[in-house]
């Protein structure tokens, strides 16, 4: 049951590779019988550990017993799991992070948006209308209501649109209001970007400004 089991040095700490053709069973006898043999090998101060299962996927359950036996039988301390596979929820998060929605319409007053992954729309947000996502937002029309972009704290989301009286933009947790008389008596005619500098500030500049802060985000970035 040893064969199951690799455990070799890195600059990192130490890494275990468990077998993805053996039973749990067999894996568990077989690091009790191997962290056994070496426990006179291994030094008195405690060791970060990766765990690497390879092709399959543990239960909670399973995991807590593999990291209980690792850290009952020797010096090691387990930092983490990882895989060759993901869980359908997290690969559905992931397909739905990389996508792009588009919609073409007007958000009303009381309409409520929530997308996950980045928006694209082709319409307005008139006051009293919302947009929350968990990417960027593109809007190309006039944006009077609320947009949330990285609402699950990613600081590196972007809104871009007309930003008018009585908009307010927020991205991860800061927030910005065009409710002042300034933005009342200013009519936008130009597509802004909202984002957050290297001290989180919320910051408005022109859509121009994404080639320098954003270079990744290639189809929006507007001019020459």
């Amino acid at each position: 049951m040893k064969r199951y089991i690799q455990i070799k040095g890195t600059k990192d700490g130490i890494s275990i590779s468990l077998s993805d053709v053996a039973s749990i069973a067999e894996l568990e006898n077989g690091l009790i019988q191997h962290l056994k043999e070496q426990q006179t090998g291994i030094q008195d101060q405690k060791l970060a550990v990766q765990v690497h299962i390879g092709n399959r996927l543990f239960t909670e359950e399973e995991e807590q017993r593999i990291k209980a036996i690792i850290q009952e039988n020797s010096q090691m301390e387990v930092k983490g799991f990882t895989s060759n596979v993901m869980t359908k929820q997290a690969a559905k998060k992931w397909k739905e992070a990389e996508q792009i929605f588009s919609l073409a319409t007007v958000v009303r007053s009381g309409q409520v948006i929530n997308v996950p992954g980045d928006l694209l729309l082709v319409g307005d947000i008139n006051p009293g209308g919302a947009i929350r996502s968990t990417g960027n937002v593109y809007i190309l029309g006039n944006v009077k209501g609320i947009i949330h972009a990285g609402i699950d704290g990613d600081k590196k989301a972007v809104v871009t649109g007309k930003f008018q009286y009585p908009s307010q933009i927020r991205i991860a947790g800061e927030i910005r209001s065009f409710d002042d008389e300034e933005s009342k008596n200013k009519v936008e005619e130009n597509i802004l970007t909202a984002y957050l500098d290297d001290k989180n500030e919320l910051m408005i500049d022109s859509l121009q400004i994404l080639r320098k802060i954003r270079p990744e985000i290639s189809n929006f970035q507007g001019g020459q």
